[in-house]
């Protein structure tokens, strides 16, 4: 098993961004952000959000290969809120600094943001998605207060403007909140280590463990996850996968309830043991939770009335899974991805060494280490449809 782990780690390093490419990328939106905010008529805050702002980024697996890799970025205009300014009038201020500035030729519009593409260095390929927005006003956030798990997170909420077609209309959405509950639920399950550590001693000292080590842990099951939903969706020649945000919800939720380990492998099995659950979910239309014993994803995801749901902790009026009930094959496909997971597990516990590192290998669409293979294994691209990303 410990041999399984340090694989295990290997791998992730393998999926994840090295420190240089991260700095490249913190670079390249920062110097982009400034640009456009030497050009619009209003002040501007500027944040990633996603899996780049929660740390759980992983290079991007499509149509069999690593792809260009995605950083989303929220430019928010902070001395004006959306009473005051029309979805359009936002927009075409962001396009007309893009279009003063070096970026004029690499830059896509879509409705909801602009992408710009930046050549390939370290091995790696970005792309940038600027995302405008604007505070979001008194009123919606007095609606979204009652409804919202983290009230207090609801003053952060955002507007996006969405001008799809002919229609102009305001997206709320609220990443910065979401990144600080999603940094809470890692800080609580970084504090359940460190006190079953205290009392087991299972690192042979009292020491902590330093914040981001005990938060990797965590961190990392997120990154083996989000990989391997792209390799088994890509092979099942599949666009149901779920998107990062789910995973990262459901896993956040779930930290205060985890057994705290310092193994990334036992980590994940306790997860893929609670996220087999969901499928009970389909046999209870009308169920609002599924009735078992301590099982903590009874109270993240529910099935009612035939809707599933699971709320955003930032935002009460975004369900996370409305896909699914626009589309059941996506719910289907995710408990067949959850089987295959199951599948690995076992594999992994009942073979020798060397089918188990093969088998795991695979698993990520990687090849084995030992391979001296001179085709370059990674370079980047998107893996998931932007919401934001639509003509």
């Amino acid at each position: 098993m410990v041999k399984l782990r340090e694989q295990l780690e290997k791998i992730v390093e393998k999926i994840d961004l090295t420190a240089t490419q991260r700095q490249r990328a913190i670079d390249l939106y920062t110097h982009l952000c400034e640009t456009i905010e030497g050009s619009v008529p209003f002040d501007i805050n500027f944040y990633p959000q996603g899996s780049f702002a929660t740390k759980t980024a992983v290079r991007p697996y499509k149509n069999g290969k690593d792809h260009l890799y995605d950083v989303d970025v929220i430019c928010e205009a902070t001395s004006i809120d959306k009473t005051q300014i029309n979805p359009e009038r936002l927009k075409s201020a962001f396009r007309d600094a893009l279009n003063k500035s070096r970026y004029s030729k690499q830059y896509q519009e879509w409705d909801k943001c602009f992408t710009v593409k930046f050549e390939e260095k370290d091995e790696i390929d970005f792309s940038i998605d600027i995302i405008p927005s604007v505070k979001e006003d008194e009123q919606t956030i007095n609606e979204l207060l009652p409804i919202t798990q983290n009230p207090d997170l609801v003053g952060y909420s955002i507007a996006i403007p969405s001008t799809f077609k002919s229609s102009t209309t305001w997206i709320t959405n609220n990443p910065k909140g979401y990144v600080q509950w999603f940094e809470r639920q890692t800080l609580i399950f970084k504090e359940a280590l460190n006190t079953e550590n205290r009392k087991s001693q299972i690192l042979n000292s009292i020491e902590e463990l330093p914040d981001e080590d005990a938060q990797n842990i965590l961190l990392n099951v997120i990154k083996i996850l989000k990989r391997t939903r792209d390799v088994f969706y890509y092979r099942r020649y599949s666009e149901n996968k779920p998107s990062s945000i789910v995973i990262i919800t459901v896993v956040g939720e779930l930290a205060k309830s985890l057994r705290p380990t310092v193994s990334e492998v036992d980590l994940l099995t306790q997860v893929i043991e609670q996220l087999k659950q969901i499928q009970t979910y389909a046999n209870k239309e009308n169920s609002e939770f599924m009735v078992a014993s301590g099982f903590s994803i009874s109270s993240i995801i529910s099935r009612k009335n035939n809707k599933w749901v699971l709320a955003n902790p930032a935002n009460g009026g975004d369900n996370l899974l409305n896909s699914w009930n626009e589309d059941n094959n996506k719910a289907k496909d995710f408990f067949a991805w959850v089987k295959d997971l199951q599948g690995i597990l076992v594999s992994l516990n009942e073979t020798t060494e060397y089918e188990r590192v093969t088998k795991l290998y695979d698993s990520f669409a990687l090849s084995m280490p030992s391979s001296n293979n001179s085709k370059k294994q990674f370079s980047l691209s998107d893996n998931s449809a932007k919401p934001w990303r639509s003509r």
